[in-house]
């Protein structure tokens, strides 16, 4: 029995966790922000960008072969990780928390694990990606109508918010939907990866073994 199965539910409970602790600080920025977080509301924004790459990152690196995973995955998802991270100037607890998280989704590249638990990481993975394409339709097509919360006209206005962000997008023109977003997805992934404490496997999800 090797680590990656020894310990796998100190790993789901870790990931459930995580993403309470992410969803935690996205609602703290969102409702009572300071004006020295401009950088961090920012970052926060960015990461919901970052995560429509990363969110695929447990279904490829539990469906191909472990080489195939660890030698051409691993290092483009490393790839990515660099490139937001060199993005960030505010290298906030939360983005090493979030590295961390997909850190812990991409774990069954480095071992082999019983067949149930990859089943179970692929459905994770999977419903994963329908979440975040669902609610950012949602949130999306509902931008305007979203609360201000701390993130007032007149707080963007005295933070200088918009002259500190270089790009535009609706994520970082109406930050609200940003962090909206992010307490909403986090949220459900920890529920779903709670949910899936204890999955047994499903025929339609096995895959063959390389």
């Amino acid at each position: 029995m090797n680590i990656i199965e020894k310990y796998d539910k100190q790993f789901l409970y870790a990931g459930v966790l995580i993403n309470l602790i992410i969803a935690v600080r996205f609602f703290q920025l969102w409702y009572s922000p300071q004006e020295d977080q401009v950088s961090q509301i920012i970052t926060m924004a960015t990461l919901v960008g970052f995560e429509f790459i990363m969110v695929h990152s447990g279904v490829f690196m539990a469906v191909f072969p472990k080489k195939i995973s660890l030698f051409i995955f691993f290092p483009i998802y490393g790839l990515f990780a660099w490139a937001f991270a060199s993005m960030i100037d505010d290298w906030h607890i939360v983005v090493i928390t979030y590295l961390v998280a997909v850190f812990n989704r991409m774990r069954f590249a480095f071992a082999d694990v019983p067949q149930k638990i990859k089943s179970r990481n692929i459905l994770t993975s999977v419903i994963a990606v329908m979440v975040y394409f669902f609610l950012m339709m949602i949130i999306a097509f509902n931008a305007e109508k979203i609360p201000h919360l701390g993130l007032s006209p007149s707080f963007l206005s005295q933070s200088n918010y918009f002259e500190n962000i270089d790009t535009g997008g609706i994520l970082l023109d109406i930050p609200q939907s940003a962090l909206c977003f992010g307490v909403l997805y986090y949220c459900i992934l920890a529920i779903i990866e709670f949910k899936l404490l204890n999955y047994e496997g499903n025929n339609v999800l096995e895959i063959k073994k390389s």
